[in-house]
C-alpha cells in the first residue's frame, strides 16, 4: 500500500499505550482531518526503546526533524481510581482530593501528585458546582508524568495528550455497551504482572472494588508446575505458545485469579441487584487472548469482544484501504483517539 496518505504531511501522528506487557503503536494519518485515518499496528515489549525508534523509524520514513506528535496512553503501577462520596463544595480548597483519596486508598499524605475526581457514569470532572454525589477520584503521582514525557522526548515524541489508559478504556466499554443496549453490567480486568485491577461497571456507572493480589506471575507460577517447567521463563515461553494440551489446562492456569474475582462478582450482584453478564479484560498482549477467554470461562461469563471494524467507524476512526483490522487487545489504545477517549490531561 502506497504512504504518501501517512507520509506526504508532516501533521501525521503517532498513537502509543504503554502498559506493564508491551507498548502498541499505530501510525495516524493527517491529524486535521476526519475521520482520523489509522494503520500500521505493532506490538513490542514494553522496555523495548530500540524497538520502539526502528519502527518509528521504519513506519514514517519522509518525515522531517523535530518531533512526532503523539497521542500516548499509560499506565503506571502507582495510580489509583478509586469510587467514594464526594463533597464537592470542598473542591475549591487545594488539600481536599489528596487528603481524601489519601485516607481512602490507604497512602500517606500525595505530595506532587495530580489528583481529580469524575463522574463514574459519563467522566466529566466535577466541579464546586456539582451536587455531592460518588465520585472517581484518579490519582496519579507525577513523577511517573515525567519520567513518561521524558522517555518520549527521547523517543522524539512530544505528547500531545498523556493520559491514564483507564479511564479512555472504561469510557469506551461504557459507550459501547449503551450503544449495544446491553442489558447486563460488566466486569474489566486489568491484568498486571502482581495483580488484577478490577472496574464493574452497572447502571450508576463504574465500580472500583479491590485490586486482586495476582497477576501474570501468578498465571506463570501457576504454569510452571502444571508443565513441571524449571522456570519462570520457559513457563512464559508456554504461554505465549500454548500447546492444545496446555490450552485444556486453562481454568487451572487463571484459578488463583478467579478465587478472588468470582467473590467480588458476587458480592457486588448482591449489593446492586445488577446481574453481570460479560467480562472484558485488557493490559494482555494480543498473544495471550485466550487466558481471557479462561477466564471468563472460569466465572462463567460472556467475552466482551467489540467489533473494531463497525466500532471504529462510529467514533471517528477509519482503517487505512487494505489495513487488515486490529485484535481486540488494540480496544483501549485505540479509545485513545476515538471520540469517545476523555480529554483529561495528567499536567507536569
Amino acid at each position: 500500500m502506497a504512504l504518501t496518505v501517512f507520509t506526504r504531511n508532516k501533521r501525521s501522528g503517532v498513537l502509543l499505550n504503554l502498559t506493564e506487557h508491551c507498548v502498541q503503536l499505530a501510525r495516524l494519518g493527517r491529524l486535521d482531518e476526519k475521520p482520523l485515518v489509522v494503520d500500521a499496528f505493532t506490538e513490542l515489549p514494553a522496555a523495548d526503546d530500540d524497538g520502539i525508534a526502528r519502527w518509528l523509524e521504519s513506519a514514517y520514513t519522509e518525515r522531517g526533524p523535530g518531533y512526532l506528535a503523539g497521542y500516548c496512553g499509560f499506565h503506571p503501577v502507582e495510580r489509583v481510581l478509586l469510587r467514594e462520596n464526594v463533597n464537592t463544595r470542598r473542591l475549591a480548597e487545594p488539600e481536599f482530593l489528596p487528603a481524601l483519596l489519601a485516607e481512602h486508598a490507604k497512602l500517606p499524605a500525595l505530595k506532587d501528585w495530580h489528583v481529580c475526581a469524575m463522574s463514574p457514569v459519563d467522566g466529566e470532572l466535577f466541579t464546586p458546582a456539582t451536587p455531592a454525589r460518588p465520585g472517581l477520584m484518579l490519582g496519579l503521582p507525577l513523577a511517573s508524568v515525567r519520567d513518561t514525557q521524558q522517555r518520549l522526548r527521547k523517543l522524539s515524541i512530544r505528547p500531545r495528550r498523556l493520559e491514564v489508559g483507564t479511564v479512555a478504556l472504561l469510557g469506551a466499554i461504557t459507550r459501547h455497551v449503551r450503544e449495544t443496549a446491553y442489558p447486563h453490567a460488566t466486569v474489566i480486568c486489568e491484568i498486571g504482572l502482581g495483580h488484577t485491577r478490577v472496574y464493574f461497571l452497572g447502571k450508576d456507572g463504574v465500580h472500583t472494588p479491590a485490586t486482586l493480589p495476582h497477576g501474570l506471575v501468578s498465571i506463570m507460577e501457576a504454569t510452571m508446575k502444571e508443565l513441571g517447567a524449571p522456570g519462570i521463563g520457559v513457563a512464559r515461553d508456554a504461554l505465549y505458545s500454548p500447546t492444545e494440551e496446555l490450552r485444556a489446562h486453562s481454568r487451572r492456569l487463571v484459578r488463583i485469579l478467579t478465587r478472588h474475582l468470582k467473590p467480588a462478582i458476587d458480592y457486588f450482584e448482591m449489593q446492586t441487584g445488577q446481574p453481570i453478564g460479560a467480562l472484558f479484560a485488557g493490559h494482555l498482549p494480543a498473544g495471550l487472548a485466550w487466558l481471557e477467554e479462561a477466564l471468563c470461562a472460569a466465572v462463567d461469563l460472556e467475552f466482551l469482544s467489540p467489533d473494531l471494524a463497525a466500532w471504529m467507524p462510529s467514533v471517528g476512526l477509519q482503517l487505512a484501504p487494505d489495513t487488515t483490522p486490529p485484535t481486540r487487545s488494540w480496544f483501549q489504545a485505540l479509545g485513545l483517539v476515538g471520540q469517545l477517549a476523555p480529554t483529561h490531561e495528567a499536567k507536569s
